[in-house]
C-alpha cells in the first residue's frame, strides 16, 4: 500500500513540549506555502510519472492543518487533485485538527473532498494540566469540537490524550480516559510525555520549575490499557486502540513497512527502497524547492539488508500482531533462543501463531526487548 503524507507546518501557539518541526508564522506564509508545496509534489511527479495515482491512503498532519483557512483548505486539496491524488477513492483520508480550528465551514471543506477520518488531540480534559503544558484550548472547547466532528455523519474520529504530564496522578488520567471513552469514538490514543530539553518545558523541568513523576509512568500506562480493554477497545499498537475495524490504516502501512511519499518542510518519506526527508526548516525547504527540488537536497537513508531485519523487529513488535518469524528467517536472520528464553520467562513476550508478541510489561519495556534481540541475532 502506498500512503501519502503532507506536513503542515504552522501553529497558533507551539506547545511547551513539544518537539516537531512547526512556526508561528503570519497567515499569509500559508498561500506561499501552498505555492512551494504544489512546486515540490510536482517536481516529484515528474520524475515518478503515474506515483500519485496510487496513492492509497492520505494523512494531513503537522503542525495543525486545520489552521488553514476554508480557502487554504479548498486549495490544499486541489493541488492533491490536479497532481493526480485520488481523493474519493481512497481507502482512508485523515486530517488531523485542533480544537481551536475545528468549525463547521473547515470540517464541511475537508469532508467534501475525501477525509474520512479526523484525529483530535485534547491531550487532557483538565485546565491545570493543559495550562502546564502550553495548550492553548479548554476542556469544554475540546469537547465541543469532539462533539462536532462527531456529529459528521461517515466521519470516523480519534482523540489523544497525553499521560504523565507535570503534577498529573493516576485517578486524574484514568477519570480523563473513563470520561474520553464514553463518547462514540472508534479510536483513542495515549502517549506517554517525552521532554527534549531543547523544548519550553524541558527549560522548566531543567531548572525544576515544573516536576514530572516517572514512578507513575508504569501505573498510568497498564491502568490505561485495562480502562479501554473494558470499554471494548483493543491495543494494537503501543499507544493506540482501536474497536474492531477502526484501526488507522495509514499508521499500519508505517508500521508494516508500506511506502509513502512525503511532502513538506520535515516531511519524512518512505520510497524506492529508501528513507527521505525534505529540508528541516521553512527557509531550507523554501529554496529546496525554488532550486527544483534536487535530490541532493534532501536527507536520504538507504535500506540495506540489515536495516530491513532491524526495521522489521522494531516496527512489527510495537504492534498487537507481532514478528513473524518466518519473515525474519526468509531474510536470512535468527533470534538468538537464549534472548528469546530470557523474556519469554520475565512474561515480556509470548508465542503466537508463529510470531513473538509483546505482552505484559514487555510494551512498557518494547525498546529494551527490541534492543536485546536485535544485538543477539544470528
Amino acid at each position: 500500500m502506498l500512503g501519502l503524507y503532507i506536513h503542515i507546518p504552522f501553529c497558533e501557539k507551539i506547545c511547551d513540549y513539544c518537539d516537531f518541526f512547526t512556526i508561528q508564522g503570519p497567515n499569509r506564509l500559508h498561500g506561499e506555502y501552498l505555492d512551494l508545496l504544489s512546486r515540490e509534489i510536482s517536481a516529484f511527479s515528474e520524475r515518478h510519472p503515474g506515483v500519485m495515482q496510487q496513492v492509497e491512503t492520505l494523512y494531513l498532519g503537522g503542525g495543525t492543518p486545520s489552521i488553514l483557512s476554508p480557502e487554504a483548505l479548498s486549495r490544499l486539496f486541489s493541488i492533491l487533485g490536479e497532481a493526480g491524488v485520488p481523493l474519493l477513492r481512497l481507502k482512508e483520508a485523515t486530517m488531523e485538527f485542533n480544537p481551536e480550528s475545528t468549525d463547521a465551514e473547515r470540517l464541511a471543506v475537508a469532508v467534501e473532498n475525501g477525509i474520512t477520518r479526523a484525529s483530535i488531540g485534547l491531550q487532557s480534559l483538565r485546565p491545570e494540566l493543559l495550562q502546564a503544558v502550553g495548550r492553548r484550548h479548554t476542556p469544554e472547547s475540546g469537547l465541543a469540537a469532539l462533539e462536532r466532528l462527531l456529529s459528521q455523519p461517515g466521519l470516523r474520529v480519534t482523540a489523544d490524550l497525553m499521560f504523565n504530564l507535570p503534577g498529573q496522578t493516576v485517578s486524574q488520567f484514568l477519570e480523563d480516559l473513563d470520561s474520553l471513552s464514553a463518547y462514540p469514538l472508534g479510536h483513542i490514543s495515549f502517549y506517554g510525555l517525552k521532554v527534549d530539553p531543547r523544548t519550553r518545558l524541558g527549560h522548566r523541568l531543567e531548572k525544576g520549575l515544573v516536576q514530572v513523576d516517572e514512578d507513575l509512568y508504569g501505573d498510568m500506562y497498564r491502568e490505561g490499557v485495562r480502562l479501554l480493554e473494558t470499554k471494548g477497545f483493543e491495543r494494537y499498537e503501543v499507544s493506540n486502540f482501536a474497536r474492531p475495524g477502526e484501526e488507522s490504516l495509514h499508521n499500519l502501512n508505517y508500521w508494516r513497512r508500506g511506502h509513502y511519499l512525503a511532502f513538506g518542510p520535515s516531511a519524512h518519506g518512505f520510497f524506492g527502497g529508501e528513507r527521505f526527508h525534505a529540508p528541516d526548516r521553512y527557509p531550507e525547504w523554501r529554496r529546496y524547492v525554488e532550486a527544483g527540488c534536487p535530490e541532493s537536497f534532501l536527507a536520504k537513508d538507504p535500506i540495506g539488508h540489515d536495516e530491513v531485519v532491524a526495521e522489521l523487529i522494531q516496527l512489527s513488535l510495537r504492534t498487537k500482531y507481532g514478528l513473524d518469524m518466518a519473515a525474519l528467517q526468509e531474510l536470512g536472520a535468527r533470534l538468538a533462543e537464549k534472548s528469546v528464553s530470557r523474556w519469554l520467562e520475565r512474561g515480556f513476550l509470548k508465542r503466537q501463531d508463529g510470531r513473538l508478541v509483546l505482552d505484559g510489561d514487555g510494551w512498557l519495556f518494547m525498546d529494551a526487548v527490541v534492543a536485546d534481540l536485535y544485538s543477539n541475532l544470528e
